[in-house]
């Protein structure tokens, strides 16, 4: 038996065809939910990168993010932002320590930062280096004038501008599509699969892409905006877009398209490598993504507690069992990303050592497992309610509470919490009551270094 989990960060559920996204091509994910049980209310429990791969590798939440400890001077200090506690038991643990070969194949390079540890548990761990700021190559390959031209004006900084130059100095080798991040990465677990093939195994395949930057080679932005020849914006600024015009934002979504679309298509080549070395009949398949990106909607561009709309918390999940058995079934069920760690080791035949909150994905979708009608999902100090009739979200204070009724207003753009207090009253208990009555306490020092796009909003 055999276990691969891929996480596609920053991918968005409605830029995923079989989920409904008609413009977005996606044509690997779209065949993978006719061999899988798709899943149409998942949720991160909690944001947002670290946040949901802690809840991903040990089976439990990790909002409402007790006992913080994030180390001065992080570059983006979130409420649970923190390695694995101690305390914790991993998936990959479990799985090494009942005689499977593990293996981590990563470029989200927040994992492999100093003391992270993410890669605890793991046979063999491959770093894919050079994403976002990754200290990899110098920054000085790059000189401030290009630098400058591919930045927005909020970030013509010395801070803005080094940020940049380290990037593109990162990818200045590239020639190729597969010199991108996302071959990269699907290229290195063809490689891990075809070397422990004859063995039982679980592979992490974790995918920082479609995550800006977005950079796609120049025919996955000619399919999305054709013909555009205007500044090269590749890393939007977090907060406010009031100073992007509609070009920029029509260039900015093609670009995020693109590195959809490009992700999807070596996706697809693994898989299809996974078939063509006869695996598949005895591998448990889970792709998913972590969380969204705002790309303009409601005013805000980024990730950011002060928006946890669907286009930020929405994501998708699929679950393909072995051989594709009940392949094209969904579930309606809200489910979580701690969900995983449970759902691997039942089809692996393996148990924790201790108890998790998570309950299998796949007994859930055939109903032998009690679903959930409503989840709940924190980042930083706001925390976010959703049901099949109502999106609810405000700050721990409740000084900024959004409620909003999907069935007439999917997109949420009425905010109607002014005049229904009680509704909010009670979506709000029920949040508090899901991190055990009260909310952590998030200083003012650490707002101030979440960072100059928080303080924006």
């Amino acid at each position: 038996m055999k276990a691969i989990v891929v996480i596609l960060d920053s991918l968005r559920r409605d830029h995923v065809g079989c989920y409904g996204a008609d413009a977005i091509h996606t044509p690997a994910l779209d065949q993978l939910s006719r061999e899988a049980v798709r899943f149409t209310n998942p949720k991160p429990e909690a944001l947002a990168t670290i946040q949901t791969r802690r809840a991903i590798h040990t089976g439990n939440r990790v909002f409402p993010f007790g006992g913080h400890q994030t180390p001065k001077g992080d570059a983006v200090p979130w409420a649970g932002w923190e390695a694995h506690p101690e305390s914790a038991v991993t998936l990959s643990e479990i799985a090494r320590n009942s005689g499977f070969h593990t293996g981590l194949v990563t470029d989200v390079y927040h994992q492999f930062k100093p003391a992270m540890n993410f890669h605890r548990g793991f046979n063999q761990f491959i770093w894919v280096r050079g994403q976002e700021s990754d200290r990899w190559q110098s920054r000085h390959l790059i000189d401030e004038a290009t630098a400058t031209a591919h930045s927005y004006p909020v970030q013509h900084t010395d801070a803005g501008r080094e940020r940049i130059q380290r990037y593109l100095a990162n990818v200045s080798w590239r020639r190729y599509e597969e010199d991108y991040f996302a071959p990269r990465v699907f290229s290195e677990a063809m490689r891990f699969i075809e070397d422990n093939r004859e063995q039982d195994f679980l592979l992490f395949v974790d995918c920082f892409d479609p995550h800006e930057p977005w950079d796609p080679p120049r025919w996955y932005l000619d399919r999305y905006a054709p013909g555009y020849r205007g500044t090269d914006l590749i890393w939007p600024n977090y907060g406010p877009c009031d100073g992007l015009g509609p070009e920029e934002l029509r260039l900015i979504r093609a670009l995020y398209a693109g590195e959809v679309t490009m992700t999807d298509r070596w996706l697809g080549i693994f898989l299809e490598h996974c078939h063509d070395l006869g695996i598949m009949d005895d591998t448990l398949l889970i792709v998913l993504s972590d969380h969204g990106h705002s790309l303009g909607e409601h005013g805000v561009m980024g990730k950011l507690p002060r928006s946890l709309y669907p286009e930020l918390v929405d994501i998708f999940l699929m679950v393909r069992r072995p051989g594709g058995e009940g392949g094209g079934a969904f579930c309606d069920s809200f489910v979580y990303t701690h969900d995983l760690m449970p759902t691997v080791l039942n089809q692996l035949g393996l148990e924790a050592p201790l108890p998790v909150e998570g309950r299998d994905l796949l007994a859930i979708a055939d109903g032998s497992a009690p679903g959930r009608d409503h989840a709940v999902t924190g980042f930083h100090n706001y925390v976010a309610y959703a049901d099949s009739e109502y999106w609810y979200f405000s700050d721990h204070g409740r000084s900024d509470q959004h409620l909003y009724d999907l069935r007439s207003d999917p997109d949420c753009r009425n905010n109607l919490a002014s005049g229904n207090a009680d509704r909010c009253d009670r979506f709000f208990e029920i949040c508090l009551r899901q991190a055990g009555g009260e909310f952590p306490d998030i200083t003012p020092e650490q707002l101030r270094r979440a960072g100059p796009w928080y303080e924006m909003l």
